[in-house]
């Protein structure tokens, strides 16, 4: 057998011995060896007498690989091999460099080989009821026979590099077993997980339901069985390029003290569990995270979001990065204080802006660009762009409510636009001009100054986010609906050149010097129009 690095492959093994609960009555690992390297992969009851094992090989050379099952008398899941790896060949980046991954106190992914990661996601959160095999209803003139397709396609061409989903709508169930029928449904799953990989998108999914339908399971608290749905879950789908979420806002504790409805609590939360088990089972360690609850506006780490310093998963073994739901008022002053627990209280994990405002629910063109500014400039190294129609396929969530950003009413008119029409939302382009605005730089390099005055003194209200690379890179972006600006401070006492950038069309302004003054400062020129942009200040060397 020959394969590619970091590309998923499947071994087959047949069962040579009915077993009344497949799924639970027999366990099969592989391990996989190449030199001093090693892997040892679960496999996974895929139907019948079938036991398959999915990995991707992380070096070139011959694997030797060995089965090991806890049935010692089943001569059908005993086997060994080889597998010839070469290097990959192909044009995807998270293939040429590695799979995502972190590194303690470093607040950015990186690629396997330490490369950085420019997280950008796109948000699907019931990905598994969207049409595989048909345009769907909400099509209109696109020439598609596939809408999660047309949409995979589209989002990889526009530069979005994560898939953000939930099993929302999955067809199995799985409250109390896996069975022949539920395996379908995983098959469904695998071929949604197969293509985002084939196009090179890093797959952020949550693991097997929405939490509210977890806490329906007759085997809720059964620990035993959710470390086993865990290790079935880490082996249909860690041998592609993923980053684990758990769940949909269970941390800390999925809204434990809102309404009456069976819930869990900080302590008994079950996705622990699965998190755990999924460190365990995890041959390539992949970022792990739990979806955190939402972060009100001008509420502090002391209010009513979760945010590092309130996370119930801060302790938990394979913990590594924070999912945060964040959103800014367009119409009030910054407020950095969920931003700074980042910084002050994160354990030096990764943080990302995975959940804010949605384009056309919550916000419009203007809101859903700025969240990813406000991303980036405040330490939440990624950011979850989402659509409506797109963040979830018919959805009448708030459909019929009028919301407002405190820059512009949303009214249930506007969110009536169906995925064929949003998937072309000019947001899609401008958060991608972001993209490219930063990678042009070493973005990784910026620091979030928050409302520092030591870097930065606004006139008037802080309507911006600034982060700077010492005192050879800063950026800040402009969100107030006037012309104001204000004084850089702290400079050093050389020539540096400043520029305008755009965000709503990629264009930059042209290219001016200064010389900051005596006390080491200089004052901003007033911003083009009313309309928010970004300033490039840099040394000159």
């Amino acid at each position: 057998m020959k394969v590619q690095t970091w590309l998923a492959n499947e071994l087959t093994f047949t069962s040579t011995k009915k077993y009344e609960n497949p799924f639970e009555d027999v366990t099969l690992d592989v391990c996989f060896a190449c030199g001093r390297k090693t892997l040892r992969i679960p496999a996974f009851w895929d139907g019948g007498d079938t036991w398959r094992v999915r990995f991707a090989l992380p070096s070139a050379g011959v694997w030797n690989y060995k089965t090991e099952c806890d049935d010692p008398e089943n001569n059908g899941l005993a086997g060994s091999g080889t597998v010839e790896c070469e290097a990959y060949s192909g044009p995807l980046e998270i293939y040429k460099h590695g799979f995502i991954k972190v590194i303690p106190n470093v607040r950015y992914f990186v690629y396997d080989d330490g490369t950085p990661f420019f997280y950008l996601g796109d948000t699907h959160w019931n990905f598994a009821v969207e049409e595989f095999d048909e345009a769907g209803e909400f099509a209109g003139d696109l020439k598609t026979n596939s809408h999660f397709k047309y949409i995979v396609d589209k989002r990889a061409e526009q530069g979005f590099n994560v898939y953000q989903s939930e099993p929302i709508g999955a067809k199995y169930h799985i409250g109390n077993g896996v069975d022949e029928e539920d395996i379908k449904g995983f098959q469904d799953l695998d071929r949604r997980f197969a293509y985002i990989a084939e196009k090179g998108l890093v797959h952020a999914n949550a693991q097997l339901v929405f939490p509210h339908e977890l806490v329906q399971f007759e085997r809720y608290e059964d620990t035993a069985y959710l470390e086993k749905l865990a290790r079935y879950w880490a082996a249909r789908y860690s041998a592609y390029p993923v980053l684990w979420t758990l769940g949909q806002e269970v941390d800390n504790d999925f809204y434990f003290t809102r309404g009456d409805q069976k819930r869990f609590t900080k302590e008994n939360n079950p996705f622990k569990i699965i998190a755990r088990g999924l460190h365990k089972n995890d041959a390539y360690k992949h970022p792990l995270t739990a979806h955190m609850e939402y972060c009100s506006i001008h509420s502090g780490p002391g209010g009513d979001g979760t945010c590092p310093s309130t996370s119930s998963f801060r302790e938990v073994e394979g913990h590594n990065w924070f999912g945060y739901q964040w959103s800014t008022g367009l119409g009030s002053p910054m407020s950095f204080e969920f931003a700074k627990d980042g910084m002050l209280n994160g354990q030096g994990k990764v943080c990302i802006l995975y959940e804010s405002r949605y384009d056309h629910l919550w916000t419009k063109h203007f809101g859903a660009r700025a969240e990813g500014w406000f991303a980036y400039l405040n330490g939440l190294y990624g950011y979850g762009y989402g659509a409506i129609d797109i963040w979830l396929y018919k959805s009448r969530y708030d459909i019929d409510k009028e919301s407002n950003d405190g820059a512009e009413v949303i009214t249930p008119e506007d969110k009536q636009i169906p995925w064929s029409k949003s998937v072309e939302f000019e947001t899609a382009y401008q958060v991608n001009y972001m993209r490219e605005f930063f990678q042009k730089l070493k973005w990784w390099r910026l620091i979030p100054r928050f409302d520092s005055p030591a870097y930065f003194k606004a006139d008037g209200e802080n309507f911006y986010s600034i982060a700077t690379d010492e005192r050879n890179t800063e950026v800040i972006y402009f969100y107030n609906q006037n012309y104001a600006t204000g004084m850089l401070n702290n400079l050093d006492a050389c020539e540096y050149t400043y520029q305008w950038f755009n965000p709503r069309t990629n264009e930059y302004l042209q290219k001016h010097k200064f010389t900051p003054d005596v006390h080491r400062s200089y004052h901003l020129e007033q911003k083009p129009d009313k309309n928010d942009w970004v300033i490039l200040i840099q040394k000159i060397k």
